[in-house]
């Protein structure tokens, strides 16, 4: 549930600048960040609203114009892309890249850890993201699950690193010392940092291992139930380790204890070294397991796999003829009204359930999902659209049963269910390791 803005922000229909405001996208310690439209442009932006009382401040609005400057000027594709920054109305802002699909943290709390070599190449794309902020001379000091933005594209996942709102300048050299302070997320932060150390791009290094473990395994890499307690551990506790004893695992291990080392001149020299062993690590193992991982190789055949069953189906190119065999569910007649009169005894119970059944059947021998793939795609499709809606949408006909006659017409935003429902399905219900 979002926040309320604070007292004087924008609301939706309100015009700053030459930005309409739209919604609200969610409120932090910098400022609110709304979807809003350019109206000279026609396009659409996230625009971060810094808080008033810091708005106020000529020496942060100095510095904020400095930074605003310099991540413009970053080319990563890999980052969020900012557009322009200004004031109006007395507020300060930025217009940064729309990224429409949500960030990592939220995708982590409702689907739990990704296939791990899914993982791997999330975090070297992040990684690459930070190795031009800090070659531009930017440390970003609040790296996090939050901050990494998504976006899905096709059976790809990109992932954009995001809010430089703390972010410091170093001012040349990597090693150049920025500000003294603790400014982030201490679940998230490097030890030197929590005992009032600097803060500079091997600080970032260790935060990107802290968020390399949280993709991995769905939680942070320490715990407990106070600050103090996570910041001891960060302090004193080894760095976490996965249980298992796979080639894979065991490599996996090797960077966690190097971008988590407590010690910043053991770890990884620069984010763009840990990006390139990442790089090596899942090409190296493409094919491997670990715990209920997929390969984003097998992911990705799979969900083409559906999408070319889908496609095949609605050309009139679909499987067996259910009535030929002998499918219980099947419509009755070759020539049948396609009314409820004319349905089996099998339609008389949950149309939702026979829905699902019908979709699950044909993903599974159609689409190369296992059984638990196909169940979840099927269910999250009704549960989504309804049995009327889907009729409507053109995806299963009156006898409940995926079109198949060659009509097409089929909705493209079903279609567009059917990509993002499937990779959701197989990153939560990925077979167990063999």
């Amino acid at each position: 549930m979002s926040l309320p803005p604070p007292h004087g922000a924008p609301v939706p229909g309100a015009q700053l600048g030459p930005y309409r405001i739209v919604r609200q996208l969610g409120v932090g310690g910098m400022g609110t960040v709304y979807e809003a439209v350019d109206t000279a442009l026609n396009r659409s932006v996230a625009l971060k609203v810094i808080a008033t009382p810091l708005a106020g401040d000529p020496a942060f609005r100095a510095r904020f114009v400095r930074e605003a400057q310099a991540q413009a000027s970053l080319d990563s594709p890999h980052v969020v892309q900012v557009f322009a920054h200004g004031h109006a109305d007395g507020q300060l802002y930025i217009a940064s890249q729309l990224i429409p699909d949500g960030d990592l943290g939220a995708m982590l709390r409702r689907h739990g850890a990704p296939p791990a070599e899914l993982a791997v190449d999330l975090i070297a794309q992040v990684a690459d993201g930070l190795a031009e902020a800090h070659r531009i001379g930017l440390v970003h000091r609040d790296i996090k699950p939050a901050n990494v933005l998504l976006r899905n594209r096709g059976t790809d996942v990109a992932a954009y690193l995001a809010d430089f709102g703390i972010a410091r300048q170093i001012n040349g050299a990597p090693s150049a010392t920025v500000e003294r302070g603790v400014a982030g997320t201490p679940t998230y932060m490097a030890p030197e940092l929590h005992t009032g150390g600097t803060a500079g791009p091997l600080s970032d290094v260790y935060s990107l291992g802290c968020l390399l473990w949280a993709t991995i395994t769905g939680r942070a890499p320490y715990g407990g139930t106070t600050d103090f307690h996570v910041v001891e551990a960060h302090l004193s506790a080894p760095v976490p380790q996965l249980a298992g004893g796979t080639p894979y695992e065991r490599e996996l291990n090797r960077v966690l204890r190097t971008a988590l080392a407590k010690r910043p001149a053991e770890r990884y020299p620069s984010a763009a070294a840990m990006r390139d062993d990442l790089r090596s690590l899942r090409r190296a193992t493409s094919t491997s397991r670990v715990g209920r991982s997929l390969a984003v190789a097998a992911s990705a055949a799979a969900v083409a796999g559906v999408a070319v069953a889908v496609a095949a189906l609605l050309m009139g190119r679909g499987g067996p003829d259910p009535v030929a065999s002998g499918d219980p569910t099947a419509r009755t007649g070759a020539s049948g009204s396609g009314g409820t009169e004319d349905r089996p005894a099998a339609f008389t119970g949950s149309g939702e359930q026979v829905a699902a059944d019908n979709i699950a059947r044909v993903l599974e021998d159609e689409g190369d999902l296992d059984a638990r793939g196909a169940e979840c795609t099927a269910r999250e499709l009704v549960d989504e659209h309804g049995v009327d809606g889907l009729i409507a949408d053109g995806l299963l006909d009156e006898d409940l049963m995926l079109v198949e006659d060659g009509r097409g017409g089929v909705s493209p935003g079903v279609l567009a269910d059917i990509f993002a429902t499937t990779f959701s399905c197989l990153w939560t219900v990925s077979p167990a390791p063999e």
